[in-house]
């Protein structure tokens, strides 16, 4: 004969392993639309995801962050965060100069490479990486790219010449 505790404890072992199972069958059904920006969407000049830079300096450097870019080579802005949500810095460019504002400092740029230069660490072909968030196989002198993940989100490029080695990954996510 079971007693009143036993058959609390049965049943909310039960009652657990129900909710369980409902919590478990409704994220088997969320639909995340979770699908990649074709290069026809990505006409629109807004992108987001994920950034890692690597440089094989003295010493290396790494970097990675969350970010969202707008515009073009020739104007724009990327924003960057940590993985937490704490914003690291803001980039804005034109045609003649360039701003990149940190939590701490503001500091102004004669052009976008310069300050793209100094903030990653590294010289980027910024209008080649616009081409390659495009779905082109745009070239710049000394990098190589992989536009191959690219249906499923993803940009490998790296450098080979003529400084350090250097490598950009790219994971977008939906918009």
């Amino acid at each position: 004969m079971r007693t009143r505790a036993g058959a609390r404890v049965s049943s909310l072992r039960t009652l657990l392993a129900l909710c369980w199972l409902l919590m478990l069958s409704g994220c088997a059904n969320l639909d995340l639309n979770i699908t990649p920006r074709s290069p026809i969407e990505a006409a629109t000049n807004h992108w987001q995801g994920r950034l890692a830079v690597k440089v094989a300096s003295e010493p290396p450097q790494a970097f990675s962050a969350q970010f969202t870019l707008q515009g073009s080579s020739a104007q724009g802005s990327l924003s960057l965060t940590s993985m937490l949500g704490m914003r690291l810095a803001t980039l804005r460019w034109g045609e003649s100069s360039a701003t990149l504002q940190t939590p701490t400092e503001l500091l102004q740029f004669n052009s976008a490479d310069a300050m793209v230069a100094h903030s990653m660490g590294t010289p980027l072909p910024l209008a080649a990486v616009f081409g390659w968030l495009q779905g082109e196989a745009a070239s710049a002198a000394g990098w190589a790219v992989d536009l191959q993940d690219l249906p499923a989100g993803r940009i490998r490029a790296w450098r080979l010449a003529p400084d350090a080695a250097a490598e950009i990954r790219i994971i977008l996510e939906p918009g």
